[in-house]
């Protein structure tokens, strides 16, 4: 078999999973792969499925010997290839979709020329499969100190509530400001502020991807991210992996969104900012809080609800307390699945859905 097509077989598997790859003209996929993969792992890689094996399962199936198959799947997992997790003494290894996933799994190893070559590949195909999805694999919530304290929030729109539903927390990277501050465009806001959860937390402090912190330490790394107007974009389940603190110049979801007429449709939200024209002095403070562009001043503050997202940051920095938060109408309201697992289940069967119709 030669590299090329290995690579290939690759690229078609990681397509098949619930978050796809789909090919490119230019091929850029397959230079990602051949940067991450060797050809050895890349052919292991042909052989996981979504759901966790033993490596005497998998080695059923890629040819190797028990011990050969849990050597490499290991090498792989300290790679951020694949999902590895531990229990009751038993180690099992599944498939990881591109984003969120490997790539995400590189930010200790990130180059520029991978992530250059991420960027283009996302501006050519793989937008499709992480912005236009039916269901996205993040919601945005606002930040805690825009919402009214009378307001009803359900548990999973509340990142404090998020948190203290945790029993092991872990704090990385942002990958996207990293790949930024590689470039020589980074936007200098705070650049740890990955939070991660579960068995994800587990997975992160095993393959040295970040540092375990209490949750007074990641409620104070929400404060700080509320204070440098970052979005808070959580796992879209009930029983979450991780949240997300995004900044609209530089995560690759905010800044392809941000691309499109209607950002509002495209997010799993249930809030949008509301502006109380006779309170408002229009000075324009929010412009710069807005990651969407949904705010123009003149005599007085507009939002434009079709860009709107609902993160509250232009609630929290209004100095005359003009803007407030304001829950969807019941119709509209999204309810995330329950856990992670039934998340991927119904974003691969949307997926899998379009691509019957689109076939």
């Amino acid at each position: 078999m030669t590299e090329k097509d290995v690579y290939q077989r690759l690229r078609e598997h990681l397509d098949s999973l619930p978050v796809g790859y789909p090919a490119t003209e230019s091929g850029v996929e397959l230079r990602i792969l051949q940067r991450l993969f060797t050809e050895e792992e890349a052919e292991m890689a042909c052989h996981l499925t979504p759901f966790a094996e033993t490596a005497e399962q998998i080695a059923q199936k890629s040819g190797h010997t028990p011990a050969e198959a849990e050597k490499l799947l290991e090498q792989m997992g300290r790679k951020g290839l694949i999902f590895t997790s531990r229990k009751g003494g038993k180690s099992t290894y599944r498939a990881a979709w591109f984003a969120i996933g490997i790539f995400e799994h590189q930010v200790t190893r990130l180059t520029r020329e991978l992530y250059e070559d991420v960027e283009q590949y996302i501006e050519e195909a793989l937008k499709d499969e992480i912005i236009s999805a039916s269901t996205p694999q993040l919601r945005v919530v606002p930040v805690h100190e825009s919402f009214d304290q009378q307001m009803q929030i359900a548990p999973y729109d509340s990142v404090r509530e998020l948190i203290k539903q945790q029993s092991k927390l872990v704090v990385a990277e942002c990958i996207c400001r990293k790949g930024a501050e590689l470039k020589g465009e980074g936007c200098g806001k705070p650049l740890e502020t990955c939070l991660v959860f579960s068995t994800g937390a587990f997975y992160y402090l095993e393959n040295g991807l970040g540092r375990e912190i209490t949750k007074e330490q990641a409620l104070k790394i929400l404060d700080k991210a509320e204070e440098a107007g970052l979005v808070l974009q959580p796992g879209n389940a009930q029983k979450t992996f991780n949240i997300c603190c995004c900044c609209g110049g530089c995560c690759e979801i905010l800044k392809h969104l941000k691309k499109f007429p209607k950002p509002s449709e495209m997010v799993a939200s249930n809030y949008y900012a509301q502006v109380d024209t006779d309170s408002c002095s229009s000075c324009e403070i929010c412009l710069d809080r807005c990651q969407m562009d949904a705010i123009t001043v003149g005599d007085t503050a507009v939002v434009d609800l079709d860009r709107c997202i609902g993160c509250g940051l232009c609630v929290t920095t209004c100095p005359s307390e003009a803007i407030t938060m304001n829950q969807k109408e019941e119709s509209k309201l999204t309810v995330p699945p329950a856990t992670g697992t039934d998340l991927y289940i119904k974003i691969g069967t949307e997926r899998q859905q379009r691509v019957q119709k689109d076939s």
